[in-house]
């Protein structure tokens, strides 16, 4: 059976005891303890074994009785889907990172997907501003890391400062089909990274290290890792990955026609946007010269130093998630898939939203309230995932100086108890959790000769 299912069963129950109140353990109806692989092989053969299937109902025998045809109506044509409002030019195709028009070849490229160290101490960074998307998230210590999506890097000579994979990480970009990039990883991390559904370019693996460099100029170390854009096409060459997309691709978002503007028409006031995150205080402030949100974080502009331009992008997505520490220490476990709130936000406007991911591995999908196909504009996206927990430092209105909870009192009570209750039972559930995840290390790495895929 293929380790998604596995995943996949095993976040059915946490939720199911997160809503319900039940523990992975119990007893039988002879007394005999019931364990949580005892649970997760019910489910397995539950899930694989079809329910049986009754036998038809005989139909009666009735004599044919001869009778005029009635005549076959014609059928109505169905409407030509809507052409786009302006034809895409020759050669040319529309990006699924950010709706513009791209050549065929950066197209079927993989992306790549770099973890961007994003402490004081690694600032200014380098090349970041040629990204298409960018996910941003709490790690330990209430600082923030960045994972940056970029759709072209080819020629790009700086990519960094690099830091450390966080496993939640890996499951908000997987759907990208990207290469994934990373200097070091927590250990929470290590099945992901080992198993086949990610393809991941290591700098502390042995056969890598030509790939990455430390450079000086403007940091010192931990945060002087850096690598080029045309070294990830030779790190996944040498490692056997797939360099262009397979068929099986799914883009994780819907944009808008070039030319199309969603305004968000009737949206709350979303001038200003801040996620409350406590340390780097990023802002976003909306200039409706361009329609671009321009990025703000320890309380100045957000450089690239390599071409001095300040990050700025088009849409905002924001996606409520539950969270928890790992017991015992500091980094965070983020619960990538059951779904949950958010708001899309764009020109001044931000209407509300949810989100769902079927798999950890798998793309996410966004919705609208009434339960539609979220799509937004063309141009570069910056997704916030804010905590539950946390959901009333999220700030946002028309400018800085009117800025609210971006939430209402009810739903932000509501988000508190729904994050304590999901808390409550991932830390009841963590052990048999954690025993799963070693297994599924030992598994994926047996399946490699045991020939690791990030270390050594």
């Amino acid at each position: 059976m293929k380790l998604k299912k596995t995943f996949r069963i095993l976040t059915v129950m946490l939720l199911m005891a997160s809503l319900t109140g039940c523990t992975l353990r119990g007893s039988s109806a002879e007394g005999q303890h019931i364990s949580v692989w005892d649970l997760i092989d019910n489910a397995i053969m539950s899930a694989d074994v079809p329910a049986e299937t009754p036998a038809p109902t005989p139909e009666p025998v009735v004599e044919s009785v001869e009778t005029t045809p009635e005549p076959t109506p014609t059928p109505t044509p169905e409407p030509e889907p809507d052409e786009p409002k302006e034809p895409i030019p020759a050669g040319m195709v529309k990006s699924t990172l950010t709706g513009n028009y791209i050549t065929e070849e950066v197209e079927n490229m993989r992306p790549a997907a770099f973890m961007i160290d994003n402490v004081a101490g690694a600032l200014p960074q380098s090349g970041i501003s040629k990204a298409s998307m960018y996910y941003e998230s709490v790690v330990e210590g209430s600082l923030t890391r960045i994972c940056a999506v970029f759709e072209d890097y080819r020629g790009i000579p700086r990519i960094g400062p690099l830091r450390s994979c966080r496993d939640y990480f890996i499951s908000l970009v997987n759907g990208w089909d990207p290469l994934y990039v990373h200097f070091g990883q927590a250990a929470y991390a290590l099945p992901y990274l080992e198993s086949d559904y990610v393809d991941n370019i290591s700098g502390l693996l042995g056969s890598n290290y030509g790939f990455f460099y430390r450079d000086n100029s403007f940091h010192s170390a931990p945060h002087n890792a850096y690598t080029a854009g045309d070294n990830m096409i030779s790190a996944a060459q040498q490692l056997g990955y797939r360099t262009e997309h397979d068929d099986s691709y799914i883009p994780m978002i819907n944009f808008a026609w070039v030319g199309d503007n969603i305004t968000n028409e009737g949206g709350k006031d979303a001038g200003f946007v801040a996620p409350g995150y406590l340390v780097n205080d990023p802002k976003f402030y909306y200039n409706p010269s361009d329609g671009l949100y321009y990025r703000y974080q320890y309380g100045g502009p957000h450089i690239d130093v390599e071409n001095g331009e300040q990050l700025a992008v088009k849409n905002i997505i924001v996606v409520f998630m539950n969270h928890d520490h790992y017991q015992g220490t500091g980094y965070l476990h983020f619960e990538t898939t059951l779904g949950d709130k958010g708001f899309y936000i764009t020109n001044g406007k931000a209407v509300p939203i949810t989100w769902e991911q079927p798999d950890f591995y798998t793309e996410v999908s966004y919705k609208t309230e009434d339960g539609k196909d979220l799509v937004i504009n063309t141009g570069k996206t910056w997704v916030l995932v804010v905590q539950n927990q946390f959901i009333r430092n999220f700030r946002m209105g028309a400018s800085e100086e009117s800025a609210a909870m971006a939430v209402t009192e009810e739903e932000a009570q509501k988000a508190e108890v729904y994050s304590a209750e999901w808390q409550a039972a991932y830390e009841n559930n963590e052990p048999a959790y954690l025993a799963m995840m070693y297994q599924i290390l030992q598994q994926n790495l047996a399946a490699h000769g045991g020939k690791t895929k990030v270390e050594g």
